[in-house]
Order: C-alpha cells, then sequence, then structure tokens
C-alpha cells in the first residue's frame, strides 16, 4: 500500500486489514484473498461470511485509522462490546456497532458461542498499546485471539465438525502471518507497528527500521522468509481440513482454498514485500481451483 487511509470516515479500512479467518476476511468475507473457492460457495455462505468480514474490517478501521486518538478508539470499542453482549446503552447508527449486531444476530441464529467476536476485539484492544512483539509466542498468542476465532466461526457457520477446529485455527493464523509479511512496511510506515518479532530481527543481523527502505535486506528478506517458513508449517497442519465439512461442494471449496494459500506462500516467498503487494497468478489459482474440486468429489 502506498498511501495512508484518509482522514475522513472513521469506519474506513486502514491500513493492515487482516487476511486471518480462512474464507471470512476483509470486507469481501475472503473473495479478493481466495477468489476461486469464494466462488464455489453456496450465497448464504457466502453471505455470512461478508457478515464476519464486515466484523473484522470495522475493528481493524478503528485500530489502524491514524486520525483517531486514543480515547476515540477506545470509546467506539466499547460501543462494539456492548453490542456484542446485547446492553440496549450503545449507538447504533456507528458502522462497526451495526456489523457487531448483525454477527451477534447470525451466531445466535445458528447457536453459536459469542466467546469469538470477544476474543477478536481484545486483540485489537491490544493493538492501541502494544506496537512490537519480543517473540514468535508473543506474536502467536495475539493470532490466537485475532486470527483463530475467525477461523473457527468460518468453520463453524460451514457445518464443520468439531474434530477439524484446531485445523481451521492453524489455517487462519497461517494466511494471518502470510497478511503480515505483505503489509510489514506499510503498518511499520503509517501506524508504528510491528509484528513480526523482535527476536527474528536480531537473529537475522536486521531491524524493524529496515523496512523503510526501498527493498528488503539479505537480512530481512531472512526475517520475511522466517515467517513465511511458520505459516508453510501451520499450512501443513491444516491439511486435510477439507474432510471435516459436511458436503463435497464445501470440501472442494476449502480444499481450494487451502491451494490458494500455498500458491500464496511461494508467491509471497519469491517477492519482496516493500516493493509491494504480490498475488498468486491466474494459472496458480486454477491449478489450487482445479486440485480442490478434485479432492472433494473423491473426499
Amino acid at each position: 500500500m502506498s498511501a495512508p487511509p484518509g482522514p475522513g470516515s472513521e469506519h474506513q479500512i486502514g491500513v493492515g486489514r487482516s487476511a486471518a479467518g480462512s474464507l471470512a476476511d476483509g470486507a469481501d468475507g475472503g473473495a479478493s484473498l481466495f477468489p476461486a473457492a469464494f466462488r464455489m460457495l453456496p450465497g448464504e455462505l457466502a453471505d455470512s461470511y461478508r457478515i464476519l468480514g464486515d466484523y473484522a474490517g470495522a475493528l481493524r478501521a478503528i485500530a489502524d485509522h491514524p486520525a483517531l486518538d486514543g480515547a476515540r478508539k477506545v470509546g467506539l470499542l466499547k460501543a462494539v462490546a456492548g453490542a456484542i453482549e446485547g446492553a440496549e446503552s450503545f449507538e447504533a447508527k456507528d458502522a462497526a456497532v451495526r456489523a457487531a449486531l448483525t454477527l451477534r444476530h447470525l451466531l445466535q441464529s445458528r447457536d453459536l458461542e459469542l466467546r469469538d467476536p470477544w476474543r477478536m476485539l481484545q486483540a485489537v484492544g491490544q493493538d492501541l498499546e502494544k506496537t512490537a512483539y519480543p517473540d514468535w509466542s508473543d506474536l502467536l498468542a495475539w493470532c490466537r485471539f485475532w486470527a483463530a476465532p475467525l477461523g473457527r466461526m468460518a468453520f463453524s457457520l460451514a457445518g464443520g465438525s468439531e474434530h477439524g477446529l484446531a485445523k481451521a485455527e492453524s489455517f487462519a493464523i497461517a494466511v494471518e502471518l502470510l497478511h503480515l509479511v505483505e503489509q510489514a512496511p506499510a503498518q511499520h510506515k503509517w501506524l508504528g507497528r510491528v509484528y513480526l518479532p523482535a527476536r527474528w530481527f536480531k537473529e537475522a543481523g536486521s531491524e524493524a527500521l529496515e523496512l523503510a527502505g526501498a527493498s528488503a535486506t539479505e537480512g530481512l528478506n531472512r526475517v520475511f522468509a522466517r515467517a513465511i517458513g511458520e505459516a508453510g508449517q501451520l499450512l501443513a497442519a491444516s491439511g486435510g481440513l477439507y474432510r471435516h465439512l459436511p458436503t463435497r461442494r464445501l470440501r472442494a471449496a476449502m480444499a481450494t482454498a487451502q491451494g490458494e494459500a500455498n500458491a500464496w506462500a511461494r508467491t509471497l516467498a519469491r517477492a519482496d514485500p516493500l516493493r509491494g503487494a504480490r498475488r498468486p497468478a491466474g494459472p496458480a489459482r486454477l491449478m489450487a481451483s482445479l486440485a480442490g474440486v478434485l479432492r472433494g468429489l473423491t473426499s
């Protein structure tokens, strides 16, 4: 991203819109991250994923907007908390509150707990105070409150079995790591926030200030490679996630999303995030789609 978000609407999605949450990421519900997989979804499920994406995007819009002061951000997050818990003393006209109310209704209509939206709210609250992570364990803990809940909700809304929840979490965290690599320069430049662990920079002979460069140094490339490697291990741990979904159509969609995520990791490993975001080209997505359909039909 080459420019900061504008100072206009306080609900505008700022830099660092998350890629977490399997098919349920961002304001488009995952369509831009996994377009081949998203096209396979039933319409009702795609709409549900857009609701998840709206909620995630609204939270990020608050935490990542450089024109809002801390007190205003805290006030907005408190209003979202009120909407989640069903309080009556909130402003329903607020975009973030509307997103929270819509998600609350969706989850309750499916008899799903409200714990996961709460955890995401906690992760965003931490973003208001914490701008760096000392070690991998610290970053992973944040991912378990931000990315993993989106993965669980998306998987549960698709009718996934409880036996697949751990794999759904692994997949969501892997995708979030890829996103953090891709967005690291913008997050550092506009928010002063560095998610990639400080220990990784030190061990690579690099420093976070190198994120402001025109191209990645050798040390910074080692930091990126380490993050992509961790994402790869998590993607491997999520293997077979599609088998825990109830229909062939959904299994094909999930297998395709996993294929697209692996293609993204390979593309990112060959790219320089300081020179802009890179996503898999059409042929790689087509191969992921064909492989996903095959797995869905034979599982």
